[in-house]
């Protein structure tokens, strides 16, 4: 293993060249009528044959700029600004040459004659304000092309291989169409789904907050963003993508995507049925759908907002891995605009199917003070969920001054689970302690209702507004569960003592929360200003949990109730909130926020078996402080520091223990106090066209006050662990992030490297004793790429990830281990309209003490297209996945003093032969 990671190491280093001798060209931008010079002037140098961006900068106060490192060569030289007209010119430089063009003027568009036309061929990037833009028919691709391949080839634009993205160092977070989200948050249904040949231009900007675009005044909260704009004659007809695809025996992957635009009205849709693992939805819809009851609520500024922990199946546009997936999805999107766009109506419908069957084994152990627990598990799993959704968005421009926002959501599923396990418990010696057999069966039903409502005021003076929120969610879950427990227990591997479990359980989860919030501006300059805010919140919770059981005569019927293990709960949380906010701007250099909120929280727990009620309340203080600056036309610097409270969850409170697994049993803590945490951040960003050099960075830190812990029982006789939660102070979290990547000019290379580090302090008890856990992880993955239009694509991805982890509680057994993810992908476009495409990934897991098996792999996939129909609108595709047949299902973790390793069945070796087209109706022929 040392050898590969040298090799490996090595290989990288060789591959990075060193630039050649390079010119430099300089001048001054002036006004023509003022004579003035002109500062912030965009100066961009493209090459002749293809308007292809070689070199761009700004010029400085003085009107002055300077492009360095250029290479030898003939140019066409752009400045532009806004409200004048564009200027050309030729250039030509030699290499180590310093080239001054001396004074260029502008002239102002409106002291241009109307009959004089000014005509010029337009660049393959512009950059307007924050805005960088690209359009899209300057980048050379073939027919069929996806938009993830047109992002591919941008300059400052990257895309993983599992669709993510990244712009200028930092990772896109939304994608429009048009510039109004298409079916969801989710970036692949557009990315992969759209052909590049039907977009006129992508735009990557920093998405302002509401607040910010409303007010005017830039609050520092950015969401990276892209925009695909469609080609105007795509907006007149329709065009899409169909893909069929078949093994002729055990897998199969089908898609369609049809898009019917008509100038602003849009309508689409799309299917998918695949048992390869493509989903295609976001996780943020698995929030809705209620997959887990584990709600929490959490505030940053004395309001409640709410999230579901746990992940949902539906989520990710592939599903996690574990188990072999069936799924079927399918969606409708309309959007339309009237009356000069004042009135805008967006409406989505999903349906959504997902059957998994899994299997899996577990290895754990349990570290105590002068001992291991050692755990085994092995078992399967059917489950099969769907869902219907529908959302909507009606917004309304009433005058220049005010609007009206409405959003609905809601959703309706159905799930159904069963498993079965085999669980065995052994001391440090071997010795057996226990033998579990179990069986559950689950039905749920789930419903989620959700709305919001947005009035904004602005007034004549700038600055000045008014704005009135309200929003509701409703969410229902209702099961209806069955399990079978065969317990048997041993003391010096004799069986000692026997139980049967079969019971029933009924349980039924509501939430319920309505919020209102209303924030005034006032400025007090042109470049500050205060905010008032002022938010009322009414949160409640209710758990209805019944277990049933077999009457003592041996009835089929469960009629009998387990009051100790039945419960009804409530917890009702009323917040009142109100603050004050400075913010400051100075546009395109600094802005600055801070402020502070004062909250009370007033909570009532009722529990209504026992007919008592609990009230008590929380006085908070939330200061909030954020910073973003932007150094010169490349860098920016941002900081934030917040304060936030986390109330428990139901289900951390609920007075009542979970039996269904034996060996884990987990109790409610009603005595849990909220825990408040502070979050400081800080990152860097920054982008130069002219190296196509990226740099993001971000340090962050946080630190809770009555963090939530565990406090856990180990039965050392039978290996059973009892869990519930506690407060705890002192735990932290550290984690830094950077990315660096650059263009090698001279070989055509872009090279680059990632590095992260997470450092976690937290405590829990086990056995009376405090338990102090530290665990670190340092990474770092080197990467370098060729590419040679429409001929070649070749990337290096290397990936080292160190592991740390000590407990106090023995701290002579630390565990130390190093993985390593190697890839390589390539494209390659061959004769006769032929293509072909191949990955291939090392992955290298290090034995320890802990980890004795060998769980390496390598994943090797290809494929080869044949390109055919009239303007290569169709594809012949014969690919292979899992070439080698190593794929393993496999995960490690490391949690406290518990440490585990999963293996588990997924998707292996399998072909697939699939047939493409990309059709289009506008005013063309479809491609027969």
């Amino acid at each position: 293993m040392k050898k590969t990671t040298i090799l490996l190491a090595l290989l990288f280093i060789i591959s990075v060249p060193v630039l050649a001798q390079q010119a430099t060209l300089k001048g001054t931008v002036i006004d023509t009528s003022e004579k003035k010079n002109l500062a912030n002037t965009v100066i961009a140098l493209l090459r002749p044959a293809d308007s292809v961006l070689v070199s761009y900068t700004r010029s400085n106060t003085a009107g002055q700029f300077e492009l360095q490192k250029l290479p030898a060569g003939k140019f066409i030289v752009m400045v532009t600004r806004p409200a004048y007209a564009d200027y050309f010119d030729q250039v030509e430089v030699t290499a180590g040459a310093t080239v001054d063009l001396g004074k260029i003027s502008l002239i102002l568009k409106s002291q241009l004659l109307a009959e004089v036309v000014v005509q010029h061929k337009l660049g393959a990037i512009r950059i307007k304000g924050d805005t960088t833009e690209y359009i899209a028919d300057s980048f050379k691709l073939s027919a069929g092309a996806t938009v993830e391949d047109l992002l591919k080839i941008l300059p400052g634009i990257q895309v993983d291989k599992d669709g993510k993205i990244t712009a200028q160092g930092e990772k896109v977070q939304k994608v429009l169409v048009d510039g109004e989200e298409f079916f969801s948050d989710d970036p692949t249904i557009v990315t992969r789904g759209f052909t590049a040949d039907a977009v006129e231009k992508v735009q990557a900007f920093d998405k302002k907050s509401d607040q910010a675009t409303f007010t005017g005044i830039d609050d520092g909260q950015k969401t990276k963003t892209l925009n695909v704009q469609l080609k105007e004659d795509r907006k007149k007809g329709y065009f899409g993508k169909l893909e069929l695809g078949s093994d002729a025996n055990k897998y199969w992957n089908n898609n369609l995507m049809i898009n019917a635009f008509k100038g602003k009205r849009k309508f689409a849709a799309y299917g998918i049925m695949s048992n390869t693992g493509k989903t295609g939805l976001n996780w943020n819809e698995g929030m809705n759908y209620g997959a887990n009851n584990n709600v929490e609520v959490g505030s940053d500024d004395g309001g409640i907002s709410i999230s579901v922990s746990g992940g949902d199946e539906f989520g990710g546009s592939n599903y996690w891995g574990e188990g072999l997936p069936k799924g079927w999805n399918g969606g409708l999107h309309y959007s339309n605009k009237w009356n000069g766009d004042k009135i805008h109506l967006n409406g989505n419908y999903q349906y959504n199917k997902l059957n998994t069957e899994s299997e899996g084994n577990t290895y754990s152990q349990n570290i105590l003070k002068d001992t291991v627990l050692y755990t085994n598990e092995n078992g399967n799993s059917f489950t099969s969920r769907y869902r219907n959704r529908l959302d909507g968005l009606y917004e309304v421009q009433i005058d220049s001054f005010s609007s009206i926002k409405i959003t609905v959501q809601g959703s309706k599923g159905e799930s159904f689970s069963q498993s079965t396990f085999h669980q065995e418990s052994l001391n440090s010696l071997g010795d057996t302690l226990s033998r579990i057999e179990r069986k559950t069966t689950t039905d749920a039903d789930n419903k989620n209702f959700n709305s919001t409502l947005l009035f904004k005021q602005k007034f004549r003076k700038q600055g000045r507004t008014l704005s009135i929120s309200a929003k509701q969610n409703y969410t229902n879950i209702v099961s209806n569960g069955f399990f079978f427990s065969d317990n048997n227990y041993y003391e010096n591997g004799i069986l000692d003592s026997a139980k049967i479990l079969d019971q029933q359980k009924l349980t039924e989860n509501t939430l319920s929360t309505i919020n209102s919030k209303v924030s005034y501006t006032e400025p007090i300059n042109k470049r500050s200003l205060l905010e008032f805010n002022y938010s009322i919140d009414n949160n409640h919770r209710k758990a209805y949990i019944t277990t049933m059981e077999k009457d003592a005569l041996g009835g089929k019927e469960y009629l009998n109730r387990i009051d100790s293990l039945s419960n009804e709960y409530q917890l009702n949380v009323l917040t009142q909130s109100g603050g004050i906010n400075y913010r400051y701007a100075k546009p395109k250099k600094i802005n600055f926020s801070f402020g502070m909120n004062i909250s009370n929280a007033a909570y009532t727990r009722t529990d209504i078996k026992r007919d008592s009620a609990i009230n008590y309340s929380f006085t908070n203080y939330y200061p909030q402080a954020n910073l973003n600056w932007t150094m010169g036309t490349n860098g920016n610097l941002r900081f934030n520091y917040n304060g936030s409270t986390q109330a428990p969850s139901l289900s951390q409170i609920q007075p009542i223990r979970d039996i269904t697994n034996q060996m884990n049993i987990q109790e409610g803590n009603p005595y849990l106090k909220q825990a408040f945490r502070h979050r400081f951040e800080v990152s860097y960003n920054s982008f130069k066209f002219l190296s196509e050099r990226s740099i993001y960075s971000e340090l962050n830190y946080s630190t809770t006050q009555n963090d939530f812990s565990t406090y856990n029982f180990l039965d050392l006789k039978t290996g059973r662990k009892i869990s519930r939660p506690i407060n705890v102070d002192g735990n932290y979290r550290v984690s830094g992030y950077l990315s660096y990547r650059k263009k090698v000019a001279k070989w055509g290379l872009m090279a680059g490297t990632n590095a992260e580090f997470n450092l976690n302090h937290n405590t829990n008890f086990t056995n009376d004793q405090e338990n102090k856990n530290d665990r670190q992880t340092f990474s770092i993955g080197p990467n370098i790429g060729y590419r040679k239009e429409k001929k070649v694509d070749i990337w290096l991805f290397f990936d080292f990830d160190y592991n740390v982890s000590k407990t106090s509680l023995a701290t002579d057994k630390v565990t130390r281990y190093l993985t390593q993810g190697h890839s390589v992908w390539v494209w390659l476009a061959l004769p006769w309209k032929l293509e072909t495409n191949t990955d291939c990934t090392f992955n290298l897991r290090q034995k320890t003490s802990v980890f004795e098996n060998n769980n390496n792999s390598i994943i090797w996939n290809g494929s080869i297209d044949k390109k055919f129909l009239k303007n290569d609108a169709g594809r012949l595709r014969f690919a292979v996945k899992d070439i080698l047949n190593q794929n393993i299902g496999f995960n490690r973790n490391i949690n406290n003093n518990f440490i585990s390793e999963r293996t588990y069945n997924t998707i292996k070796r399998n072909f697939m032969l699939s047939f493409i087209w990309n059709f289009n109706k506008n005013g063309k022929p479809m491609g027969f």
